[in-house]
């Protein structure tokens, strides 16, 4: 692992490693949502999914479960899950309202990182794309 200082490892806070210890909102590879956004390229080393699930109102209900599948570094895989957890039951229009700046914040992640944060808001925000043509449909 990476030097140890204080409450850093490799760069990364003690926010970040607790919550990479417990990914609660990663989702099963078999899993099939209602809605799916992707961001980023598993050739280039990171890409994230976001995974939604709606609750039985449909277009309107909220979000019922929202979990995320990752190929990357640690800074994504916890701005990913952190982003499903602020997400969930929430209505659907809050995935085009993810703020990369306030993930960031709240992870204390490295500057250098803040790349990674915007994949989930990208990824967020094709998922809420999906859901709203599936209304139109």
């Amino acid at each position: 692992m990476g030097q140890i200082e204080g409450d850093w490892i490799g760069g990364y806070s003690g926010v970040v490693l607790a919550r990479f210890r417990d990914l609660g909102h990663a989702a099963e590879p078999e899993e099939t949502p209602d809605a799916l956004g992707e961001a980023g390229e598993a050739a280039r080393g990171s890409c994230v999914q976001i995974l939604v699930w709606q609750s039985p109102e449909g277009a309107e209900g909220a979000l019922a479960r929202v979990r995320f599948r990752a190929l990357g570094c640690p800074a994504l895989l916890v701005a990913a899950d952190l982003a499903c957890e602020q997400l969930e039951g929430r209505p659907p229009s809050a995935l085009g309202a993810v703020e990369p700046a306030a993930l960031h914040a709240a992870l204390g992640l490295p500057v250098e990182k803040l790349g990674q944060v915007l994949l989930v808001e990208d990824a967020a925000r094709r998922c809420l794309e999906v859901l709203r043509a599936r209304q139109v449909n």
